[in-house]
């Protein structure tokens, strides 16, 4: 799976992705990083959920157009997946801190999806 630098690294661009204003998204924007996410969690038992959850999420980013309530959905799910994934990191290191991170901007872009 990831080292503790190539999830970091991921993460980052991830929450960049995340905390980008909606109207300048592509959906080339974020299926790049998740193409990489989906890549790692493939190779762990304990993510399958997460991994369904984000192929989900971005065949409906490449949907024409994008059905912004399902993905806005979609993303709250991956949401509180990923806040129930970072409780099995363990209190050393400041993964599940990013990970709790990563739930919440997920919230935040469903909740600005489910707006428009």
């Amino acid at each position: 799976m990831f080292t503790h630098e190539e999830s970091s690294t991921l993460l980052d661009s991830t929450m960049d992705v995340l905390e980008s204003d909606l109207g300048s998204l592509t959906p080339e924007s974020g299926t790049g990083v998740i193409d990489q996410w989906l890549a790692q969690l493939n190779k762990a038992e304990n993510t399958k959920d997460i991994t369904s959850t984000l192929e989900q999420v971005k065949a409906q980013a490449e949907e024409n157009p994008v059905n912004t309530d399902e993905l806005a959905k979609l993303l709250e799910s991956l949401a509180t997946q990923t806040g129930e994934f970072s409780t099995m990191m363990g209190a050393e290191g400041d993964m599940a801190t990013r990970l709790e991170a990563l739930s919440a901007a997920l919230r935040s872009m469903a909740g600005q999806l489910g707006n428009q």
